[in-house]
Protein backbone atom coordinates (compact mmCIF):
# COMPACT_ATOMS: atom_id res chain seq x y z
CA UNK A 1 0.00 0.00 0.00
CA UNK A 2 3.09 2.03 0.71
CA UNK A 3 5.01 1.81 -2.49
CA UNK A 4 1.64 2.69 -4.28
CA UNK A 5 1.12 5.85 -2.90
CA UNK A 6 4.73 6.72 -3.13
CA UNK A 7 5.08 7.99 -6.74
CA UNK A 8 1.65 10.08 -5.75
CA UNK A 9 3.90 11.77 -3.22
CA UNK A 10 6.80 12.62 -5.08
CA UNK A 11 4.31 13.69 -7.61
CA UNK A 12 2.80 16.19 -5.19
CA UNK A 13 6.32 17.18 -3.54
CA UNK A 14 7.57 18.21 -6.67
CA UNK A 15 4.46 20.33 -7.57
CA UNK A 16 4.74 21.72 -4.21
CA UNK A 17 8.38 22.52 -4.65
CA UNK A 18 7.72 24.30 -8.28
CA UNK A 19 5.54 26.34 -6.90
CA UNK A 20 7.02 27.82 -4.12
CA UNK A 21 10.34 28.54 -6.32
CA UNK A 22 7.90 30.55 -8.85
CA UNK A 23 6.26 32.22 -6.21
CA UNK A 24 9.91 33.24 -4.51
CA UNK A 25 11.35 35.92 -6.94
CA UNK A 26 14.80 37.21 -6.03
CA UNK A 27 14.18 40.30 -4.30
CA UNK A 28 16.86 42.07 -5.52
CA UNK A 29 14.90 41.76 -8.91
CA UNK A 30 11.45 42.85 -7.55
CA UNK A 31 12.55 45.79 -6.43
CA UNK A 32 14.72 46.33 -9.58
CA UNK A 33 11.23 46.52 -11.51
CA UNK A 34 10.36 49.86 -9.88
CA UNK A 35 12.09 51.10 -12.56
CA UNK A 36 10.10 49.81 -15.13
CA UNK A 37 7.31 51.94 -14.32
CA UNK A 38 6.61 55.30 -15.74
CA UNK A 39 6.51 58.10 -13.67
CA UNK A 40 6.06 61.93 -14.51
CA UNK A 41 4.79 65.21 -13.30
CA UNK A 42 1.51 66.25 -14.70
CA UNK A 43 1.19 69.59 -12.91
CA UNK A 44 2.18 71.89 -9.65
CA UNK A 45 -0.11 73.49 -7.47
CA UNK A 46 -0.02 76.10 -5.07
CA UNK A 47 3.70 77.36 -5.85
CA UNK A 48 4.24 80.13 -3.40
CA UNK A 49 7.47 82.00 -2.15
CA UNK A 50 6.87 83.26 1.32
CA UNK A 51 3.19 83.19 1.17
CA UNK A 52 3.23 85.06 -2.13
CA UNK A 53 2.16 83.33 -5.69
CA UNK A 54 4.86 82.44 -7.70
CA UNK A 55 3.35 83.32 -10.87
CA UNK A 56 3.23 87.30 -9.38
CA UNK A 57 7.11 87.14 -9.76
CA UNK A 58 6.88 86.92 -13.58
CA UNK A 59 6.60 89.45 -16.55
CA UNK A 60 7.23 89.08 -20.14
CA UNK A 61 5.94 85.52 -20.74
CA UNK A 62 7.84 84.53 -17.95
CA UNK A 63 11.15 85.73 -19.26
CA UNK A 64 12.07 88.01 -16.16
CA UNK A 65 11.29 88.57 -12.61
CA UNK A 66 8.78 91.46 -12.18
CA UNK A 67 11.03 93.45 -9.91
CA UNK A 68 7.73 95.76 -8.65
CA UNK A 69 6.46 92.68 -7.00
CA UNK A 70 10.08 91.90 -5.12
CA UNK A 71 9.57 94.46 -2.67
CA UNK A 72 6.69 92.38 -1.10
CA UNK A 73 9.41 89.73 -0.66
CA UNK A 74 11.79 92.31 1.63
CA UNK A 75 10.45 91.41 5.06
CA UNK A 76 11.62 88.13 4.26
CA UNK A 77 14.81 88.66 2.45
CA UNK A 78 15.41 90.89 5.26
CA UNK A 79 15.09 87.76 7.52
CA UNK A 80 16.85 85.75 5.03
CA UNK A 81 13.46 83.75 5.61
CA UNK A 82 11.76 82.48 2.05
CA UNK A 83 10.35 79.85 2.15
CA UNK A 84 9.03 78.06 -1.13
CA UNK A 85 6.23 75.98 -1.27
CA UNK A 86 4.27 73.25 -3.48
CA UNK A 87 2.86 70.74 -4.68
CA UNK A 88 3.73 68.19 -7.18
CA UNK A 89 1.28 65.84 -8.75
CA UNK A 90 3.47 63.27 -10.25
CA UNK A 91 1.68 60.57 -12.06
CA UNK A 92 2.83 56.93 -11.85
CA UNK A 93 2.11 54.93 -15.17
CA UNK A 94 2.72 51.13 -15.67
CA UNK A 95 3.16 49.63 -19.04
CA UNK A 96 4.87 46.77 -18.60
CA UNK A 97 2.63 43.26 -17.94
CA UNK A 98 3.66 42.93 -14.28
CA UNK A 99 2.02 43.93 -11.15
CA UNK A 100 4.11 45.71 -8.79
CA UNK A 101 2.85 47.31 -5.93
CA UNK A 102 4.81 50.82 -4.51
CA UNK A 103 4.18 50.48 -1.08
CA UNK A 104 5.87 54.35 -0.44
CA UNK A 105 7.72 56.89 -1.63
CA UNK A 106 11.07 59.06 -0.61
CA UNK A 107 12.02 62.27 -2.59
CA UNK A 108 13.95 64.63 -2.62
CA UNK A 109 14.38 68.70 -4.74
CA UNK A 110 17.81 69.76 -5.51
CA UNK A 111 18.22 73.61 -6.36
CA UNK A 112 21.26 74.39 -8.42
CA UNK A 113 22.78 71.07 -7.37
CA UNK A 114 22.41 71.89 -3.28
CA UNK A 115 19.65 69.80 -1.67
CA UNK A 116 16.77 71.98 -0.93
CA UNK A 117 14.11 69.79 0.12
CA UNK A 118 13.87 65.59 1.17
CA UNK A 119 10.10 64.19 2.10
CA UNK A 120 8.23 60.29 2.38
CA UNK A 121 4.95 59.93 1.70
CA UNK A 122 3.18 57.00 2.44
CA UNK A 123 0.92 56.09 -0.78
CA UNK A 124 0.55 52.75 -1.97
CA UNK A 125 0.30 52.00 -5.54
CA UNK A 126 -0.79 49.03 -7.21
CA UNK A 127 -1.52 48.91 -10.65
CA UNK A 128 -2.02 46.85 -13.53
CA UNK A 129 -1.10 47.40 -17.39
CA UNK A 130 -2.07 50.47 -18.55
CA UNK A 131 -3.29 51.74 -15.12
CA UNK A 132 -1.79 55.24 -13.74
CA UNK A 133 -2.29 57.42 -10.56
CA UNK A 134 -1.36 60.97 -9.40
CA UNK A 135 0.64 60.71 -6.04
CA UNK A 136 0.81 64.74 -4.49
CA UNK A 137 4.59 65.30 -3.23
CA UNK A 138 4.57 68.43 -1.31
CA UNK A 139 7.61 70.45 -0.33
CA UNK A 140 8.15 73.70 1.97
CA UNK A 141 11.43 74.93 2.85
CA UNK A 142 13.96 77.78 3.24
CA UNK A 143 15.35 79.38 0.07
CA UNK A 144 18.25 80.89 1.80
CA UNK A 145 19.58 77.34 2.03
CA UNK A 146 20.45 77.29 -0.92
CA UNK A 147 20.94 80.63 -2.18
CA UNK A 148 24.75 81.88 -3.52
CA UNK A 149 26.40 84.65 -2.19
CA UNK A 150 27.78 85.42 -5.48
CA UNK A 151 23.93 85.34 -7.20
CA UNK A 152 22.08 86.57 -4.10
CA UNK A 153 18.45 85.84 -3.82
CA UNK A 154 17.48 87.76 -6.84
CA UNK A 155 19.34 85.75 -9.15
CA UNK A 156 18.13 82.84 -6.95
CA UNK A 157 14.88 83.58 -8.25
CA UNK A 158 15.38 84.58 -12.01
CA UNK A 159 17.65 80.66 -12.13
CA UNK A 160 14.44 78.93 -10.49
CA UNK A 161 11.39 80.64 -12.35
CA UNK A 162 12.30 82.25 -15.43
CA UNK A 163 13.00 80.41 -18.77
CA UNK A 164 16.86 81.98 -18.95
CA UNK A 165 18.15 79.45 -16.21
CA UNK A 166 18.29 75.94 -17.06
CA UNK A 167 18.28 72.94 -14.80
CA UNK A 168 18.08 74.27 -11.52
CA UNK A 169 15.48 72.48 -10.01
CA UNK A 170 15.92 69.14 -9.84
CA UNK A 171 12.88 66.24 -8.58
CA UNK A 172 13.99 62.99 -7.65
CA UNK A 173 12.35 60.06 -5.61
CA UNK A 174 13.22 56.58 -4.07
CA UNK A 175 9.87 54.01 -4.99
CA UNK A 176 9.65 51.07 -2.48
CA UNK A 177 8.01 47.66 -2.02
CA UNK A 178 6.92 45.81 0.92
CA UNK A 179 9.16 42.62 0.75
CA UNK A 180 8.58 40.39 4.51
CA UNK A 181 6.66 43.29 6.10
CA UNK A 182 9.37 45.73 5.71
CA UNK A 183 9.71 48.89 3.08
CA UNK A 184 12.98 47.90 0.75
CA UNK A 185 13.54 51.27 -1.02
CA UNK A 186 14.81 51.13 -4.46
CA UNK A 187 18.94 51.66 -4.52
CA UNK A 188 19.87 55.21 -5.48
CA UNK A 189 17.14 58.05 -6.32
CA UNK A 190 15.22 58.10 -9.84
CA UNK A 191 15.62 61.28 -11.65
CA UNK A 192 11.75 62.48 -12.28
CA UNK A 193 12.38 65.96 -14.07
CA UNK A 194 15.64 68.28 -14.83
CA UNK A 195 13.80 71.24 -14.83
CA UNK A 196 10.74 71.15 -12.82
CA UNK A 197 9.97 74.74 -12.27
CA UNK A 198 10.82 76.00 -15.78
CA UNK A 199 7.30 74.65 -17.51
CA UNK A 200 5.14 76.64 -14.48
CA UNK A 201 3.86 78.56 -17.32
CA UNK A 202 2.61 76.20 -19.00
CA UNK A 203 1.15 73.98 -15.91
Amino acid sequence: MTQKHTPLLLVLLTISIFISACGSINPAKQVDMLKSYNYDVESISGLTIAGRSAQGLLEGNGTSLNMNALPGLALGILRKDLPLAAVVNMKVSNPTTNVTGINAFKYLIEIKGKPFFEGTVDRVVRLNQGESAVVPLSFNANLFGVVDENRGIEGLLSDLLTKEGQGAVVLKIKPSMALGGTNIFYPGYITIDNDLLKSLTKR
